[in-house]
């Protein structure tokens, strides 16, 4: 029984012939952005909906060329997944799944991947992305020879099949790519249709409202930013005196200079000042912060956020790590099905397919090295044993080397002095016997020793209960209260030392 591909059809065992060269990609453009309004791109829209991909895609394309602020949120959004370390792991730990990995790693490393995820990731914005792979046989194994990212306005999808067909001239209905020929990556925003799953449909009215506010800006600042020029000239001045008078007031905007009479004037008003530009001003940063949240899921480390701390920005990092991890996870499992699973195919047969190596990303948070130092300083004043193998792991310290230099301590162990949170817990546990030594109070460590051997309440009181002639509560009440403002005056002051306060 053959084995079949997510669409049903019999997975060969060598890539078929029309997927050994790549489509043409078509170069000719229509510029939907070119006068766009409201009523367009709402029709735009509805034709993706509808399977036609070619005005969405083409517009999608153009918003992210025309709009500097858009291209950088997604080209980080990007950036943050390609530059990430990936490796490849084997499905499993037997024989066939090692060989295959070998197989693998001899043609992972030398694919153009930076590139190759760069065209699967357009997928974030457009909701798809396909690229192309021509294939070759090289004497031994079927290896990808290119890449081509083909456009999506040349996709038509058929929501019936959840499928989508790359269109031609010759065939506008489209046709489906073979096995192995392409590399199809979705990104999903929401639920629904793929055709609305890109991050473009949530910012395309905002870049029409953002580019509207910058067009009238523009013709505002053209009409109301320079000042007024003034010409006046005497009732009895003549035809060409006032001819004249005219030539030098508009050349006084484009030369700075002009000779009139000596019997006209030219005044020199400066252009009202108004709230105007305030508004489109306000219209477009409110635009760019929508589309930063859109786009990264936040706005701190972007230029349009309302300000915010440092450490909050840390948080939110250049791009949220649950979209990141998302993003990345989701181009892991379109390499290992669109590339690794086809090479497998064709060169062990389509019934190693699960064989195909994973594709890991590792997605890191990053570690506040610092504030986790202080808290293992404490933990080991406090008597915590912490294995020193785990500690170098944590902080990326190699053990040293014997035969090469290293840095030592300044001081030994044994001679460092005790500050802060560490010398102040010392001090509260060391409490009980000083106070022992420099207040004796009768009856007090037979008073100690039954709470230390108490096996619970009960017992604890039967014994608190036989001790109680012999203690005088009013002596214990006195050192008790010492002890705790003792224990109180050393947590200020380790608090201080820890704050740098006490210099």
């Amino acid at each position: 029984m053959p084995i079949l591909d997510p669409y049903g059809r019999p997975i060969p065992k060598s890539p078929p012939p029309s997927a050994r060269r790549l489509p043409l990609d078509s170069p000719y453009r229509v510029y939907p952005a070119r006068g766009l309004t409201p009523e367009r791109l709402a029709r735009v829209l509805r034709l993706a909906d509808e399977g036609d991909l070619a005005l969405q895609a083409e517009l999608f394309e153009e918003m992210e060329e025309r709009d500097a602020l858009l291209f950088s949120l997604l080209q980080t959004r990007k950036l943050a997944v390609i530059g990430l370390d990936w490796r490849l792991e084997p499905a499993e730990e037997g024989r066939d799944a090692r060989r295959i990995l070998r197989a693998v790693e001899e043609v992972w490393w030398d694919l153009p991947l930076e590139d190759l995820m760069l065209d699967l990731l357009s997928a974030i914005p457009q909701g798809v992305s396909l690229v192309a792979v021509a294939w070759e046989w090289d004497g031994l194994l079927w290896r990808p020879k290119a890449f081509r990212w083909v456009h999506p306005g040349s996709l038509v999808y058929r929501s019936e099949e959840d499928r989508f067909y790359l269109a031609s001239q010759e065939r506008p209905e489209g046709e489906a790519l073979p096995y192995g020929g392409a590399i199809e990556h979705r990104y999903r925003a929401r639920s629904g249709l793929p055709t609305r799953a890109g991050l473009m449909r949530s910012v395309a009215w905002l870049y029409l409202f953002k580019h509207y506010a910058l067009k009238d800006w523009v013709v505002f600042a053209e009409v109301y930013g320079q000042p007024y020029r003034i010409g006046k000239y005497d009732p009895a001045a003549g035809e060409e005196e006032r001819r004249r008078l005219e030539e030098a007031v508009r050349a006084l905007g484009a030369d700075a200079a002009g000779v009139i009479s000596k019997d006209t004037e030219i005044e020199i008003l400066e252009a009202a000042k108004g709230q105007g530009p305030d508004v489109y001003e306000r219209l477009i940063r409110l635009c760019n912060r929508e589309m930063a949240q859109a786009v990264l899921g936040q706005t701190l480390t972007s230029s349009e956020g309302d300000g915010g701390s440092y450490a909050l920005a840390k948080v939110h990092e250049r791009v949220r790590i649950d979209l990141l991890r998302a993003d990345a996870r989701a181009l892991a499992k379109t390499l290992r099905e669109g590339l690794l699973k086809p090479f497998v195919a064709f060169n062990f047969g389509p019934e190693l397919l699960d064989l195909a190596p994973f594709v890991v990303p590792e997605v890191e948070e990053e570690k506040d090295l610092e504030s986790r130092a202080r808290v293992l300083q404490t933990l080991l004043g406090m008597g915590l044993s912490i294995p020193e193998a785990w500690l170098r792991e944590e902080f990326g310290v190699p053990a040293p080397d014997p035969q090469g230099p290293v840095l030592t301590p300044l001081l030994a162990p044994q001679e460092r002095k005790e500050r802060g949170l560490v010398a102040g817990q010392a001090f509260v546990d060391g409490l009980g016997d000083r106070l022992l030594e420099k207040a004796p109070m009768p009856g007090l460590s037979a008073l100690l020793q039954a709470i230390g051997e108490a096996e619970g309440y009960e017992d604890l009181r039967r014994r608190l209960l036989a001790l109680f002639p012999g203690i005088s509560f009013a002596e214990l009440a006195q050192l008790l209260e010492a002890a705790l403002t003792l224990s109180e005056l050393a947590g200020r002051w380790a608090q201080r030392q820890d704050s740098g306060l006490d210099g």
